[in-house]
This record gives structure tokens, C-alpha cells and sequence, in this order.
């Protein structure tokens, strides 16, 4: 049968209909309007060749998780249409995109850790941008805070907590600022120089300082190119070392100082201690150098026998 609506009346519908958060059903409203505003440029009446074309498209302008976002939400929406009785579902068996884990991001040693945070040091006694940015590093390498969660946060979210300052977020998957992470004394104090120097009255924690988009909310791509040049600086150039190293990087320190399992579960707010277990073993491996004693049993010269 052909539908006597049209594909963006149709989404608002679905949209309306699924019962899910509002920032999750603005967000998966924004993912299928920007499918039917590449399906409409090209035919009325799309079929599955349209959207495996649509997801080559994507794979050439967003990441691998985001491509598989996007096509599992397109494939929901058209399980929903078929169901009904809109229309086939031409979306079905359509798979998304390899991706990569997270965890083969690798995570700093305590020595190239240091050396990050005194590069951005010493940007910070040079600009406003340098502040922040050293700002940005010694949160993020203390609390192993996402980069989306450093996005999100405004200054009125710094309090005090037990007489401890600390930073209330909105975490992966939260509506609310519900949960916190503490500040050390002195990252709280290189945060404090960061926004005395400012003396705005903007919202956001972090901001823009560019002339056209001053004082807008720093966005996470900012920050993973913020992070990626000085990790460049301090020789660190490789796609395994990122923004979201920084959060691996916490993780690993918080191992090596002594912490437990589920400490460091708790630090990083995992929901799945599978998840946490996960730094142990590469800590684990790290520690053991087992292939080194394998090479040496291999390679060595046999002791002569006395």
C-alpha cells in the first residue's frame, strides 16, 4: 500500500509514539530528519538500496558508533512504519558499522601524564585559552570525566559537598545533574584562576573564547582536538591516544595508587563492574611482562653449568 502521509509526518508520529526521555526523543527526531532530508533529495519512495547508500554517506561524515546509531534508530522507525500497516519495512537486516572498542584506546603512564599537564601549563601562563585548556587537562586526567560531561558542565555546578569541592554532572545517559565528582584542592584552584581570569557572567564551565562564537558552550570536538595537539606536543602522535585516553588514564593511576575494583568502578560511575575488571587485566598485563621472560627463555644464552 503507499502511505498517504509523507516521511516527516510519519516520523513526528513515531516520535510522539515511542516512550522514551525527552532529550532522547529530540535526539533520535534530529537522526531521522536528517535521514529524510538525504532520502527526499534523491526519491520519493525510498526502498533498502537508498538506505544502504545512506549509510556509505555516513560513513564518510560521522564516526562508526555514530553510523550505527543512526541505522539502528532508522531501523526501529521502519519496524514501527511496517507494524502499522505504513508500509514495508525496508530497513530490516540492515547492519550498522564495525566499531571499534573503546578500551583499545590506550591510557598514559604517570610520567607521560605529568608531561601533558606541565605542556599545559605552560600555555596557561600565556593566554586565556591556555587556562582553560590546562583547566580542561587537570579535570579530566583527576576525575575521568567524558568529554560530553565536561560539555555539559556550567559554573553554577561547582559546590561544596562535606566541606570538599566538588562538580555535580550529568552523566552518559542522565537527564539531571544527579551525581558528582570531587575536585582536589588544586584542581579547584586552576579551575578558580580560569574563571577569575574570565570574569563573565556566562553559564557554561567551559566556553568558546573566538571572536565570532565567544562565550558559546564548548563543544566536545573542541576538546578532543584541545587534548590531541598537546598530546601531540609532548610526542604523543597515534590514533590510540585520545581525549577519552585521559578517562583510561585515571583508571590506570587510581589502580597503581592502591585502589580496588570497586573504587575505581565507583570513580568512573560503571554501571557494570565487567566494564571496570577490564583495567585490571590490562593492568595485569602490563605489570607481568610475561612475553619478555618468553623471548629471554628463547633468545638467552644457556647458563654454563659450574
Amino acid at each position: 500500500m503507499e502511505d498517504n502521509k509523507t516521511l516527516l509526518e510519519r516520523i513526528q508520529e513515531y516520535i510522539e509514539y515511542i516512550d522514551n526521555k525527552p532529550n532522547t526523543k529530540q535526539s533520535y527526531k534530529r537522526i531521522l530528519e536528517a535521514y529524510e532530508t538525504y532520502i527526499s533529495t534523491r526519491t520519493s519512495t525510498p526502498n533498502r538500496s537508498d538506505i544502504l547508500k545512506y549509510k556509505e554517506y555516513l560513513k564518510e561524515h560521522v564516526r562508526a558508533a555514530s553510523v550505527q546509531k543512526y541505522i539502528v534508530i532508522i531501523r526501529n522507525f521502519y519496524r514501527w512504519y511496517h507494524i502499522e500497516g505504513y508500509g514495508a519495512n525496508i530497513a530490516e537486516g540492515v547492519k550498522g558499522a564495525k566499531i571499534e572498542s573503546n578500551f583499545k584506546r590506550e591510557a598514559l603512564s604517570v610520567e607521560e601524564a605529568k608531561k601533558l599537564l606541565a605542556r599545559a601549563n605552560f600555555f596557561a601562563h600565556r593566554s586565556l585559552i591556555g587556562k582553560r585548556d590546562y583547566a580542561l587537562v587537570s579535570l579530566l586526567l583527576t576525575t575521568g570525566l567524558r568529554t560530553i560531561e565536561i560539555e555539559r558542565a556550567d559554573v553554577l555546578d561547582i559546590a561544596q559537598v562535606d566541606g570538599t569541592n566538588v562538580l555535580y554532572i550529568m552523566g552518559k545517559g542522565h537527564d539531571d545533574k544527579d551525581s558528582y565528582v570531587k575536585l582536589s584542592p588544586k584542581v579547584f584552584e586552576i579551575i578558580q584562576d580560569y574563571l577569575m581570569e574570565r570574569s563573565d557572567e556566562y553559564v557554561p564551565l567551559f566556553i568558546s573564547h573566538g571572536t565570532k562564537s565567544k562565550g558559546e558552550r564548548i563543544k566536545t570536538r573542541t576538546i578532543r582536538g584541545v587534548i590531541k595537539e598537546l598530546l601531540r606536543q609532548i610526542g604523543i602522535d597515534n590514533k590510540k591516544f585520545s581525549a577519552h585516553s585521559l578517562r583510561h588514564t585515571t583508571a590506570t593511576i587510581s589502580l597503581i595508587e592502591g585502589a580496588n575494583i570497586e573504587e575505581t568502578q565507583s570513580l568512573l560511575r560503571h554501571k557494570d563492574p565487567a566494564t571496570t575488571q577490564i583495567y585490571i587485566h590490562r593492568l595485569d598485563k602490563m605489570r607481568g611482562n610475561l612475553e619478555q621472560k618468553v623471548s629471554d627463555a628463547l633468545f638467552e644464552h644457556p647458563k654454563k653449568k659450574k
